[in-house]
């Protein structure tokens, strides 16, 4: 199978719940964004080293949105892996 792999990397400031493109780390590849949920074919997200359930976050083109109560830690990492099944 062709995939496509888009890795979004960026760390938490202890007060937004939405992160978007523009809140990513310079220097993890060409494709750190968030693509189009509707083109891809599998999300996993990760706080800190550790996957996310699906029923904890909403995302959209370009952005993250965290819908638990708790909202990510200052300084842990965000990264979130989209993956596009081509053929």
């Amino acid at each position: 199978m062709r995939t496509k792999v888009y890795l979004f990397y960026a760390v938490a400031d202890g007060v937004k719940r939405v992160y978007r493109d523009e809140d990513r780390v310079d220097g993890y590849g060409g494709s750190n964004r968030i693509p189009n949920p509707r083109d891809m074919s599998l999300f996993q997200i990760f706080v800190n080293a550790v996957l996310q359930p699906a029923n904890m976050y909403r995302i959209r083109k370009g952005s993250i949105r965290f819908l638990s109560e708790d909202i990510p830690q200052k300084g842990v990492p965000i990264i979130v892996q989209s993956i596009q099944i081509l053929a």
